[in-house]
């Protein structure tokens, strides 16, 4: 169908959210104009409708008003309102489809961004820095990760103002998002079948999804699992072998993780995870605080096995009740660990209902295993020594700050929030600037409680008990020429004795041979291994522990 001219109003009302008084004129803006003419039609939460979207972006340095050309995109897209608890609020948030002439999907850059044709029109209505979505995913960026890149805008819809808009990929297998292998329903066997898949842990909202229930229950004081769907192919395109095949990749993932030998390197978790996805993961996390991030849009992707076939944590996802933002389960404290929320969750107050989204349980088996906690330590300093610093950080937030600083007044004129309680703010800033304040001292004090505890390595948990009579020894520890290795058997059987690196990499065995049960030792010569941190593993038919050495 031919493109339609652009609607062209001569006033762009701002209204505020509770008056139908007109606050101000919107004429023109720093940031680029997102402009969408509905024609009478209704945005519903499925299916999308056809609608006109005009982009107006006139470059560096140069206004933008609502009556300009559309130079930034022009044409038909498909429009939905997206999200599951946002849906409550009025500032409604959109899902959008470019299209062709024919209302077939269109891949184009938008501001900038990579081609596609799915994209985001985030309202980040209960965030009232506008930011919190953007710092999280430049702190992933950080880490080397793929995270959707956003864009500032200001919203018109059929002349009216709508007000700060973040445009921003949606999570999706491309080569310029989730670069994953293509699988089409035509691959039931062999490599094609394997790979790529993208799962999340979330509710059941917007576009249909296959689905099943962890068989593995998190915490044994609640009868309820984790869901997980398939996010990717789609529903309509994914075949029932391929949906059996990765719900029984992910379900013996959960049995390694979850069962007695889950630090073998061969029969546990690591022979199904890229850890250092999981670590990174778990750091953003827990800098975030972000209330669900572990028990809801938690993404993971599977690539072909001839590909590295492991799963990958990530990509981020939904960080506006993160930063202190949210005002339950303990999210907007400084102190603490997010990781730990299923604990926060349970004992259910009288006349409560149990939330029935659990984090699954992989993080605290995780950082029960010392060479997955000491990894995270050392990540967590390579990243606060440049990537993640303070100042770093600040910048980013003040760079925000400053891009906003008039359209935030248009924003919270049409939604006049500001010392106003919104699900689920825990504090409520009388202006913008504090708001924007409170986030940043958030973040200095829980950057400061994560390096006091990472200082420590009091990260290692230890929650995975050590089987009893079962013990391991380096003395003198740092580890020099004349050291000794002592441990500990309850009973009789082969035991292997190995050096570990930080990534999980076995470097050296010193003994690998039946020994009866009781007490033994050898000689561990000055190793030829550079100066550094280690992980000494006993592991045995009755269980494994491991201790720490220090080589000088």
């Amino acid at each position: 169908m031919p493109f339609l001219q652009p609607f062209r109003p001569a006033v762009f009302a701002v209204l505020a959210a509770f008056s139908p008084a007109a606050a101000q004129v919107f004429q023109s803006s720093n940031l680029p104009v997102v402009v969408i003419n509905t024609k009478g039609a209704v945005i519903v939460d499925e299916p999308k409708v056809a609608v006109e979207m005009g982009v107006i972006d006139n470059g560096a340095g140069r206004r933008n008003a609502p009556t300009d050309p559309w130079n930034g995109y022009r044409g038909t897209v498909g429009i939905e309102i997206r999200g599951a608890s946002s849906q409550m609020f009025p500032k409604k948030q959109f899902g959008v489809e470019t299209r062709d002439d024919k209302g077939e999907d269109r891949a184009v850059s938008l501001l900038g961004l990579p081609e596609e044709a799915d994209w985001v029109l985030n309202a980040t209505y209960n965030d009232k820095t506008l930011m919190r979505d953007p710092l999280a995913y430049w702190l992933a960026r950080q880490q080397g990760r793929y995270a959707t890149r956003t864009k500032y805008v200001e919203l018109v819809r059929d002349g009216g103002y709508e007000g700060v808009y973040i445009l921003q990929e949606r999570i999706k297998r491309d080569k310029n998002r989730v670069n994953i292998s293509k699988i089409e329903p035509k691959d039931a066997s062999g490599d094609a079948l394997t790979g790529g898949y993208i799962v999340k842990i979330d509710k059941v909202a917007g576009n249909r999804t296959r689905q099943w229930y962890s068989g593995f229950k998190p915490d044994p004081r609640s009868p309820f699992t984790p869901l997980f769907q398939v996010d990717y192919p789609k529903f309509e395109d994914l075949t029932n072998v391929q949906f059996d095949y990765i719900k029984n990749k992910v379900n013996a993932f959960e049995a390694a993780i979850y069962g007695p030998n889950f630090r073998d390197n061969d029969q546990g978790f690591r022979a199904f995870i890229d850890e250092d996805s999981f670590v990174d993961y778990f750091l953003l996390t827990e800098l975030t605080r972000n209330v669900d991030g572990y028990r809801l849009s938690a993404f993971f992707y599977k690539d072909r096995d001839s590909k590295g076939g492991k799963f990958v944590m990530g990509p981020a996802w939904d960080y506006n009740i993160a930063f202190g933002n949210g005002n339950y389960y303990e999210a907007f404290r400084t102190d603490g660990w997010q990781y730990r929320v299923n604990d926060l969750m349970l004992p259910v107050r009288s006349g409560q209902t149990e939330d029935v989204f659990k984090a699954p349980a992989w993080w605290e088996r995780l950082l029960s295993d010392p060479t997955f906690a000491i990894r995270a330590v050392s990540r967590w300093k390579t990243l606060r020594a440049d990537a993640w610093s303070d100042a770093r950080i600040n910048r980013f937030v003040d760079s925000c700050a400053t891009l906003l600083g008039e359209a935030q007044v248009r924003n919270f004129q049409r939604w006049n929030i500001l010392g106003t309680y919104v699900w689920p703010n825990y504090f409520v800033g009388k202006t913008y600037a504090e708001e924007v304040t409170w986030l940043k001292n958030w973040l200095r004090l829980r950057l400061a409680w994560l390096d006091q505890q990472m200082q420590s390595s009091v990260l290692i948990t230890g929650t995975e008990p050590v089987p009893a009579g079962l013990g391991l020894a380096v003395f003198p520890n740092p580890v020099a020429a004349g050291s000794r290795v002592r441990f500990e058997l309850p009973r009789p059987g082969p035991a292997r004795l190995s050096v570990y690196d930080l990534a999980g990499r076995r470097l050296h065995t010193l003994t690998h041979e039946s020994r009866a049960a009781g007490s033994h030792e050898l000689d561990w010569p000055a190793p030829a291994l550079p100066a550094g941190l280690y992980v000494l593993e006993l592991h045995t038919d009755a269980g494994a522990t491991r201790t720490r050495v220090v080589v000088r």
